[in-house]
């Protein structure tokens, strides 16, 4: 990717037009960038019939391709540098540039935890807090034309979201914001307000934020399909609640509600929700209920559960969704009996992903006593699901994917047992360090002979045997 210099003088030129007396010294550090292209000089001198010198310029459409190979490919954050490097050359390209395909995703990023040896990437991560602010406000002004945008880091503050907002929020369709600790309720409602376009929204670890916009976002946003909202404790539905009462049709598909101070009052919202198809959350399993009993349509559901009175409360929740295919319950601080995972082999999914919280938190640990599933439950999966089987006479047998990551008590017992399933296509034991070397060899042939009876078009059958269910081709 070629590399621009990001101009050191000050930015808040960038967004301001540039008249005849207005020559940005910034300039000169770009005479270098052009040439790399290969294009030659920025400009030429020629003469007319008259005799008089005039200036000749790239074509815009050729500066138009430059500014999206530019982009291509890289993340929004870099991109964002990346475009006011370029409109910095000079009046024409700034002209051309400033105008964002809708396509390419805009990201006022820190780069904390960027290692990019590219010098305009490290030039502009040296600057402060402060002065990179005042760089993404400048590209706020600037910048036009985009649909998506994301916000990170320390500098992102309710004037850059607010800039935003007035500049392009009519077009956004896509916003996402990720450890913003300096936002407020106050430029969020500004921001979803002026996007009534908008159909995917993300929000995570927000310190300062309580709330408020969660009602013109469910509101005004009648075309929202996905919502991400995580790791916002201080989080208040009181408002979304109330509102939830005026609701009319919502396209709401996703919904992602995590370490947001659910409680058994947030069945209420998802009532309203009749069009759900996937769902993350946790807090009271109550709540799952209710996606049971008002969304028809769901099939994903991703459930962190922290009490073993929740997960028998799920269960029977969710052997009551009619269309439910892929199911993760991922299990904090205790360990899933046999009981329990035979009544989970039971459920009719595709995709069934036990994972452990604590993989998820850290995925290097691997102390025995922090697995979630032993060897006397995985056998118990084992039978659960084959039993299913069996009893519908194979009719939906399907392509099966299990993740079981985080389980570090799993030895040989547990990979015989996996190996008794009548077909496995996809398989995740990451974090399960006591599998040995062969085992793991074992379960990938497996999942190799799982995939080639699958694209074969051949059927595997099941019966049941007087010790276990087992595996008859």
């Amino acid at each position: 990717m070629m590399e621009f210099a990001v101009p050191e003088p000050e930015v808040s030129a960038l967004s301001e037009p540039e008249g005849e007396g207005n020559k940005s010294s910034s300039n000169l550090d770009f005479a270098d960038a052009f040439a790399r292209l290969n294009f030659g000089t920025t400009t030429t001198r020629a003469s007319d019939s008259s005799g008089q010198e005039h200036e000749r310029h790239l074509p815009d459409a050729a500066v138009r391709s430059i500014a999206n190979y530019l982009v291509q490919g890289e993340p929004p954050g870099h991109a964002l540098i990346h475009l006011l490097a370029f409109c910095g050359v000079c009046r024409q390209w700034r002209s051309v540039g400033r105008e964002v395909n809708p396509g390419v995703c805009i990201g006022f990023d820190v780069l904390e935890n960027t290692f990019c040896a590219q010098s305009s990437i490290q030039r502009f991560r040296r600057r402060t807090t402060a002065q990179k602010e005042d760089v993404f406000c400048a590209a706020a002004k600037l910048l036009i034309g985009y649909t998506e945008v994301c916000f990170s880091g320390e500098a992102v503050s309710d004037r850059l979201v607010e800039a935003v907002a007035q500049r392009v929020g009519a077009k956004l369709v896509k916003v996402k914001l990720h450890n913003t600790k300096q936002v407020t309720d106050v430029a969020l409602c500004a921001l979803v307000r002026s996007a009534p376009l908008l159909e995917c929204f993300a929000a995570e670890d927000l310190d300062r934020v309580a709330g408020k916009f969660l009602v013109p976002l469910m509101e005004d946003c009648t075309s929202l399909a996905t919502a991400h909202v995580a790791n916002i404790p201080s989080l208040n539905w009181a408002l979304c609640k109330q509102s939830s009462a005026n609701w009319g049709r919502k396209c709401l598909t996703k919904l992602v509600v995590r370490t947001v101070g659910l409680d058994e009052s947030f069945g209420g919202i998802i009532a309203k929700l009749g069009h759900l198809t996937d769902i993350e959350l946790d807090g009271p399993a109550v709540n799952i209920k209710a996606g049971a009993l008002h969304c028809p349509s769901l099939s994903r559901v991703s459930y962190l559960v922290g009490r073993k009175s929740d997960l028998d409360e799920a269960l029977a929740a969710l052997m009551s969704i009619k269309e439910l295919k892929q199911l993760e319950l991922i299990v904090r601080n205790f360990v899933l009996t046999a009981d329990e995972l035979r009544v989970i082999g039971m459920l009719p999914v595709a995709d069934l992903r036990l994972d452990s919280y604590v993989y998820k938190q850290q995925p290097t640990l691997s102390r025995s006593s922090y697995s979630h599933v032993d060897n006397e439950g995985v056998k118990a999966l084992v039978d659960g699901i084959c039993t299913r089987w069996c009893s519908h006479n194979n009719a939906d047998m399907c392509p099966m994917k299990l993740s079981l990551c985080g389980a570090t008590a799993l030895t040989h017992d547990a990979v015989s047992a996996l190996l008794r399933l009548p077909v496995l296509t996809e398989l995740d034991i990451g974090g399960c360090c006591r599998i040995t070397a062969m085992d793991k060899m074992r379960l990938v042939a497996k999942v190799k002979a799982g995939r080639e009876m699958l694209e074969s078009g051949r059927r595997p059958q099941v019966r049941m045997n007087s010790r276990f269910p087992g595996l008859l081709l």
